[in-house]
């Protein structure tokens, strides 16, 4: 979740990168780069595609922050070129694609969230959370593309509707609608396994 801390700080080095201080995205990038991965991996499912669409977002974001005006904070502003980078692959690939859990608890050696067990489960439990797992990806690929991204930004990047509907690019009613259409396509498929977790 971002800060009001968070929103000063890259706002501040967005000013030094327009002023000339072209090493300040890099603050930039390390401030991001794992929710951002988190975010677009939630959304296609695979995780060299993620860093592919990752790697192009930061592209963009570097040669088109000079035009950065702050109407909106810089991670809304970033997070739209990356659901535009999203959907323009998911629409190539024919909308064909399969969720997977992940975790940011771990990296790999790219620094890559990559999915880590929890070693503390006990072997029934961990069945459990496996099968929990499954069946949320399972609903998250239920739905359309647009609540899918307005869930996501909400429950798993913390962000508030306002700010889902800016990188959406719809208004806030919108954004709710789809909140809460997801919410309820993934709460009526995971009230039995809630149930049995509780």
């Amino acid at each position: 979740m971002t800060t009001s801390a968070d929103v000063q700080r890259s706002l501040e080095c967005v000013r030094r990168f327009q002023e000339g201080e072209k090493i300040a995205f890099d603050e930039l990038v390390r401030m991001y780069q794992r929710q951002a991965y988190g975010f677009v991996y939630s959304l296609i499912g695979n995780a060299e595609d993620a860093a592919d669409i990752l790697q192009e977002g930061f592209l963009r974001a570097y040669e088109g922050l000079g035009r950065f005006r702050g109407e909106s904070g810089f991670k809304t502003w970033f997070y739209r070129i990356l659901i535009n980078l999203t959907r323009d692959m998911l629409r190539r690939r024919g909308r064909s694609r399969k969720l997977f859990s992940y975790s940011l608890d771990e990296e790999d050696e790219n620094g890559t969230a990559k999915s880590v067990p929890d070693a503390t489960l006990r072997p029934d439990k961990a069945a459990q959370e496996h099968e929990c797992e499954s069946v949320l990806n399972r609903a998250l690929c239920e739905l359309s593309d647009r609540q899918r991204e307005a869930f996501s930004l909400r429950y798993f990047q913390g962000l508030k509707t306002e700010e889902v509907a800016h990188i959406l690019g719809c208004g806030v009613p919108t954004a709710k609608v789809h909140i809460f259409r997801a919410v309820r396509h993934i709460g009526r498929i995971m009230g039995p396994y809630m149930h049995v977790r509780s």
